[in-house]
């Protein structure tokens, strides 16, 4: 079976190897990424929520914070099973667009799409904006605060120089910035583990614990819950990019992302 591509030129779409690059209409070619590259470009989008989720849903839950948490990784788990069997049944880039295109109309599946798009570029631009205000801090990269307007579009110009190379290039930066993520959560984990246990220190645990609460139980862990969903924001992130992924890897980023999220946000809440 063949498929026309530009002027005098064909494509041959018959069965070839895994390992091979695949070949787009244009000519050019590009290899598929692995579990651990792919895991780490969605990776860094849904675990870099943790920071900030525990806190947001502690004003809510209050003590039941751990509980919030843990309700949300179990909606997760099983919305990741119909989710990985959508992208495995359609295995094209699009994310929620591509659901929605192929489930409702072309209307809502475009603004859908346009909602996502506004998404990303909000958190982009937060983000960066968090991380040179982090760098500019004392004891940092001082000589940063004078340019501190223009470093979040440095940064942001950096990664979209990035992604024109190649998802391929991107992503082992991506994986790099993953592994350091994950060694930074793994050391506030212990951190704080150790000052319960080591140091036998449990005065900021047990006033917490005792802090009065203004709220039921189940209106603290209702509206906890509804906060702790902005924890699992980026999930999505892993169907954008499915084409560019080796067969079989996209459900296996899902799961990676759920023991993730699972690990850190209910442990870092009840260690807040």
């Amino acid at each position: 079976v063949t498929l026309l591509g530009k002027k005098d030129q064909s494509l041959d779409l018959r069965a070839t190897s895994q390992d091979e690059p695949v070949q787009s209409v244009d000519g050019s070619e590009h290899a598929k990424i692995n579990q651990f590259l792919a895991t780490a470009i969605c990776g860094n989008d849904i675990t870099s929520s943790i920071f900030y989720t525990s806190a947001i849903c502690a004003r809510d839950a209050g003590i039941w914070t751990p509980v919030s948490l843990l309700l949300v990784c179990l909606v997760l788990y099983l919305f990741r099973k119909v989710y990985g069997e959508v992208g495995s049944a359609l295995p094209l880039n699009g994310g929620a667009y591509n659901v929605l295109l192929n489930t409702t109309s072309k209307t809502i599946a475009s603004l859908a799409a346009c909602l996502t798009l506004i998404s990303y570029v909000a958190t982009a631009v937060v983000s960066a904006t968090s991380a040179t205000q982090y760098l500019a801090g004392p004891g940092l990269w001082e000589w940063l605060a004078p340019h501190i307007y223009y470093s979040p579009i440095a940064l942001l110009g950096f990664f979209a120089a990035l992604n024109m190379v190649g998802i391929g290039e991107s992503a082992i930066v991506a994986l790099i910035i993953f592994v350091v993520h994950m060694g930074t959560l793994l050391i506030l984990v212990f951190a704080s583990a150790g000052m319960l246990i080591y140091h036998n220190d449990w005065s900021i645990f047990m006033a917490n614990w005792n802090a009065p609460s203004a709220h039921s139980v189940p209106y603290a862990i209702y509206f906890g819950f509804g906060a702790a969903m902005l924890g699992i924001s980026g999930f999505e992130t892993s169907s954008n990019f499915i084409e560019q992924q080796q067969p079989g890897v996209f459900p296996k980023t899902l799961r990676n992302m759920w023991a993730t999220v699972t690990f850190f946000n209910p442990i870092i809440g009840a260690l807040a």
